[in-house]
């Protein structure tokens, strides 16, 4: 199975961060059993998603390029880089902040 990526949604503020996000699904909810979304994220310089909870589910963040601050489901901010992967699991809260030079892309899937 091939899945190209469906229409790139935009959002500002998203989860009560700031600056802008894109994000590209590739999947989304009902689509494939046990996934809800595969998607390429892309936070603008600057930019972040807010800290928020995952009340339902699991989601995982393999950043491909760029630096940011992952925020922990205990709050700490904990730096990030290319090849990290950030998990979160079912009641837990994160978000992301972009601290680099440029935009900060990652793979985000939640299950």
């Amino acid at each position: 199975m091939i899945l190209k990526p469906k229409t790139a949604e935009h959002y500002t503020d998203l989860h009560g961060g700031r600056g802008n996000v894109t994000i590209s699904k590739h999947l989304g909810a009902h689509d494939v059993n046990g996934l809800d979304l595969f998607a390429k994220v892309v936070v603008e310089k600057g930019g972040s998603i807010g800290y928020h909870q995952h009340l339902e589910d699991s989601e995982g963040y393999y950043i491909l390029s760029g630096a940011a601050d992952f925020i922990d489901a205990d709050g700490t901010h904990k730096s990030v880089v290319p090849g990290d992967l950030c998990l979160i699991t079912r009641g837990q809260s994160h978000g992301i902040v972009n601290t680099g030079e440029g935009a900060l892309e990652f793979l985000a899937v939640v299950f």
